[in-house]
């Protein structure tokens, strides 16, 4: 998305041919890392031994809890998780960073006060989020010895982002907004029908 955002604001004219050679790519790569990030912490992981208390301290099974209730050293286990979440979690955040420092800059010199407005609206939502994002992911990944807050800080990561995504990026898009107020107007009118043929029976 900041790829999306980057390119619209520093090289629209350019805009729609690098999207179309790039979209597919941009799309599997967040994929392929993801999945590659996840499976090898857990291989170790499965290589520990458990024998003592089976009770994690987090509302779902996450890495670093498990990895501190076995009864082998995890410090390998610790490491590798440490590494991979700074390959898989702080480096696309840099580079989030990075391509967010040269928008602004962008934007800095655009001399219409609206047209930095405008950018800087399209781009505040996203960066808001991967923000919040991966400053938990790196709080809690990067440093996986485990602390009494780290399942607070998942907790944003896993629950309060994905349920604000929808509204962050869906309700500002225009066809959207429109297709809900139209779908909710018709709701509206179902329940207004429904609640004066309840009130007014006919043949009363």
């Amino acid at each position: 998305m900041v790829f999306d955002r980057h390119l619209a604001i520093t090289s629209p004219l350019q805009y729609l041919v690098i999207m179309t050679q790039w979209c597919k790519k941009l799309a599997v790569l967040p994929w392929v890392v993801g999945l590659v990030g996840a499976f090898i912490p857990t291989i170790f992981t499965a290589s520990l031994k458990f024998c003592g208390p089976n009770m994690i301290d987090n509302f779902f099974c996450d890495l670093a809890p498990l990895q501190n209730l076995a009864c082998s050293d995890p410090y390998i286990s610790n490491l590798v998780t440490s590494i991979t979440a700074t390959l898989v979690v702080l480096l696309p955040f840099i580079i989030i960073m990075g391509f967010y420092m040269h928008i602004i800059i962008s934007v800095l010199k655009i001399k219409s006060v609206e047209g930095k407005h405008k950018a800087f609206s399209t781009c505040s939502s996203h960066l808001i989020v991967a923000s919040l994002f991966f400053s938990t992911g790196i709080i809690v990944y990067v440093r996986p010895n485990g602390s009494d807050h780290d399942k607070y800080f998942a907790l944003i990561y896993k629950v309060f982002i994905p349920l604000l995504n929808p509204f962050i990026y869906t309700l500002r898009n225009k066809d959207v907004k429109i297709a809900f107020f139209r779908t909710f107007k018709v709701i509206k009118e179902k329940y207004t029908i429904t609640l004066q043929s309840n009130l007014f029976p006919t043949g009363h």
